[in-house]
């Protein structure tokens, strides 16, 4: 099992830096082009939420993303030390299919592309640290 661990300021403009380490990560690995994009769109999407949610777009945190990859897929999780997900019914709820650009939600979506990049998706609120736990197996050949 090999891991590697990613530390960012809770900052937006550092996002990207974790999309382009997860990227470079996913190059090496048996999943599908369509695959990686959507894991590094999530792990982007779960900083952003850190960041706007967990800590109200204080700069002053950080966010760590942990990648753990073994022979069958990889585990990612974004911790945060923030307020924790006050709704955690956001975590499963299905979004409805918009029928017109009107219905379009104008926010709310990360959670479902989180939710649609992975095989499963965890959460859990300790005395200090929020994880979000992404898990995706590997592209069967």
């Amino acid at each position: 099992m090999d891991a590697i661990d990613l530390t960012i300021a809770s900052r937006l403009d550092l996002v990207r830096l974790l999309g382009l380490a997860v990227r470079g990560i996913c190059q090496g690995l048996p999943l599908t082009p369509d695959e990686a994009d959507a894991l590094e769109l999530a792990v982007c999407e779960a900083a952003n939420n850190s960041i706007k949610h967990a800590y109200k777009g204080r700069a002053d945190g950080s966010v760590r993303v942990t990648v753990v990859v073994d022979g069958t897929g990889l585990v990612v999780c974004v911790q945060d030390q923030g307020a924790p997900l006050e709704d955690r019914k956001k975590l499963t709820n299905e979004l409805k299919v918009p029928q017109s650009l009107e219905e379009l939600p104008e926010g709310g979506m990360g959670l479902y592309l989180i939710r649609k990049a992975a095989d499963s998706v965890g959460y859990k609120a300790g005395d200090q640290d929020n994880v979000l736990v992404i898990r995706k197996a590997f592209t069967q050949s």
